[in-house]
């Protein structure tokens, strides 16, 4: 049986050297995973203006045919970073990651391996299902972030509990056609809604969110104004994803999203 074929995309933007010591630690997980999964890892440098270009530079060299680094010249966000990664994957799987780790390198394998085992074509790391767990996150973006996925929550029946991560692996055709197209609201959220109403098989594991230590220090990745823009987003997505639920089949026959869903989660 031929070895799934995952390709990782971290999108980067002004991480500094810190970006290297979780670049090495996703590349040692891959490596240690590699008689069970091929892989390649792929960083976006999303017109970084610090020391980030040329430490990518300088790890990508090091670890030739295994890491490629990606140029935007200027800083066009998270989900263009997205796609770009999507664009240039070679793999079978797209899988995404935080550059700052805030999900351990392990869950990809158990995002690959849960993928593949459901026939999904999208495998979802949740904090919010039993088993999962948020740790060292500011009470504002928790309260946030659990807020708006109680509500896509609530539209979709309860079928699923994470909708706005984007730690997720993901088939890559079907990505691909996912960014041909304009996305309604909150793009994560938007992508679970059109799958969902294309009928589209998705699966989420348990998983722990857990923000590093320094990511509190420094100014907000996500200030307040940002913040409620999301929260507007999201809201827009809801009432995509009410009428995406009326109009699946899958969904109101309960082969959608699985009902066994892991057990135990990835992380100890």
């Amino acid at each position: 049986m031929n070895r799934p074929g995952v390709s990782v995309v971290v999108a980067a933007f002004n991480e500094g050297p810190v970006l290297l010591v979780a670049l090495e630690s996703i590349l040692a997980c891959l490596e240690s995973a590699q008689e069970r999964l091929d892989f390649e890892l792929l960083v976006v440098d999303d017109g970084s203006s610090d020391t980030t270009p040329s430490l990518l530079r300088e790890f990508s060299a090091a670890h030739e045919g295994r890491v490629r680094v990606l140029t935007h010249e200027t800083n066009r966000g998270l989900v263009a970073g997205m796609e770009t990664g999507c664009r240039a994957a070679s793999m079978e799987t797209i899988a995404f990651l935080d550059a700052d780790l805030s999900y351990e390198p392990a869950v990809i394998e158990a995002l690959v391996l849960a993928k593949q085992a459901s026939d999904a074509v999208v495998a979802i790391a949740s904090p919010y299902m039993p088993g999962g767990k948020v740790e060292n996150v500011p009470f504002d973006r928790l309260i946030a972030s659990r807020v708006a996925n109680w509500v896509l929550r609530r539209c979709s029946g309860g079928r699923l509990s994470t909708f706005t991560g984007m730690v997720r692996a993901y088939d890559a055709p079907t990505l691909r056609a996912l960014f041909t197209r304009t996305p309604v609201g909150e793009f994560n959220a938007w992508a679970v809604a059109a799958l969902i109403e294309a009928d589209r098989r998705i699966v989420e594991i348990p998983a722990a969110l857990v923000w590093p230590p320094e990511r509190h220090l420094g100014t907000p990745r996500l200030s307040w104004q940002k913040l409620y823009s999301r929260m507007g987003e999201v809201v827009v997505t809801a009432r995509y994803l009410l009428g995406a639920c009326r109009r699946s089949t899958m969904l109101r026959t309960g082969t959608l999203v699985l009902a066994a869903r892991p057990t135990r989660p990835y992380f100890s």
